[in-house]
């Protein structure tokens, strides 16, 4: 036996190029033509030479793992036009049954009623759903509407502008300092809103000194201008939903949201957009007010900030607004507004306590709200076999 003899080889050495010529087929270790239809070996991505990977027909390669996920799906519009269709033959039901038992309700000055309630209520859902949007709730909405109420009852001496300075400007600075704790902390805007809360509620015991005020005379009645306060409410709503649907304008809004780590800084544009929709939201809230204030000819103060919260905010999320702040329709939450007011006001007509029936109310709605939530992000989401399919 000759010394190359004795020497021990072992397969898929190549040392010696003449003894493993590279330009014979190797039908094991991935060299040669092979058919489509039989396994091949793939290196991967960076893969040594004798580290092979065995890759089946219609498998992925190992490598392509690495490449990116699919960008998020769009929003769907069909899961909000579907439950506003729902929404509108709801409240229409609601409004047949209280008229069928309570046709007081819709005479001339119940529905003026109706429709300015339905007016002050929108203006607080207004606030609570841009907040929301934004990625921020905020839960102080009601105490900024319970103190422009008192500051506007203390202020107005037959001079409806001088009146409407001190309540609307603290409810706007009020909005701004949110605004910049929330951005200058980057905390989540429900936990900043809920010392705003605790502020509003010492606010309302010291303006108010726990009692409430009342508006004096000459005030003008927004009864005289209820359906134009009601179409301007639910035109700006409208609108508001309508800018929602254009998508740079809508992550815009809703840069603040968290992605991954909630505790990460979304960048000076994602600052400036929560607190402009925090001072919007506070702005609104405090209009709410004034308009509660002025329409019962009485500013009620602390007792007022948790019902009108809930109720706008059970408003907000029956009307699809979801409480992830992502999606939202448009005629929604207007729609949700009305069908509580006619509740509400329902319960009154029947001689309920108002307590048990604003209370009642508003936790049904709340309830009802984040089941649509689930049913607005589980519609809204792109199905797994569209997004394999490319679709």
């Amino acid at each position: 036996m000759s010394e190359d003899d004795s020497t021990v080889r072992l397969p898929g050495r190549r040392s010696e190029p003449s003894r493993y010529p590279d330009d014979v087929p190797d039908q094991g270790f991935g060299y040669g033509d092979y058919p489509s239809d039989e396994p091949t070996f793939d290196p991967g991505y960076a893969a040594p030479e004798s580290d092979r990977t065995l890759t089946l027909p219609g498998q992925t390669p190992p490598g392509a793992l690495l490449t990116p996920p699919p960008p998020p799906a769009n929003d769907r519009l069909l899961v909000h036009v579907v439950w506003e269709l729902l929404l509108v033959v709801l409240v229409a039901a609601l409004a047949v049954f209280c008229w069928r038992v309570e046709p007081a309700m819709f005479h001339s000055a119940g529905l003026r009623l109706i429709a300015v309630q339905a007016a002050a209520l929108g203006l607080l859902a207004m606030a609570v759903s841009v907040s929301l949007r934004a990625g921020a709730p905020n839960l102080a909405v009601g105490a900024f509407a319970a103190v422009a109420g008192l500051l506007f009852a203390r202020a107005y001496e037959h001079n409806l502008p001088v009146a409407l300075i001190p309540g609307l400007g603290v409810a706007l600075v009020a909005g701004l300092a949110l605004g910049v704790l929330v951005a200058l902390l980057h905390v989540p805007g429900w936990a900043a809103s809920l010392a705003a809360l605790c502020g509003g509620l010492v606010a309302t015991t010291l303006i108010g000194h726990g009692a409430a005020v009342t508006v004096a005379d000459g005030a003008p009645d927004p009864r005289r201008w209820a359906y134009v306060w009601f179409i301007a409410v639910a035109a700006t709503s409208v609108l508001a939903g309508v800018f929602g649907l254009v998508r740079p304008l809508r992550r815009a809004i809703g840069a603040f949201r968290p992605v991954a780590d909630p505790a990460e800084r979304r960048g000076p544009g994602a600052a400036l957009m929560v607190v402009l929709a925090l001072t919007v939201s506070g702005g609104l809230a405090g209009l709410s007010g004034v308009l509660s204030a002025v329409q019962v000819r009485t500013a009620v103060g602390s007792g007022s900030i948790l019902p009108q919260l809930l109720l706008a905010l059970g408003a907000v999320l029956v009307g699809g607004v979801s409480a992830y702040g992502r999606r939202g329709g448009v005629f929604g939450s207007m729609l949700g507004v009305l069908a509580l007011v006619l509740a509400v006001q329902f319960g009154t007509m029947r001689g309920w306590p108002g307590p048990a029936t604003t209370f009642g109310v508003a936790g049904g709605a709340i309830v009802l709200g984040l089941v649509v939530t689930r049913l607005v992000e589980w519609g809204g989401r792109r199905r797994e076999s569209a997004r394999m399919l490319g679709v």
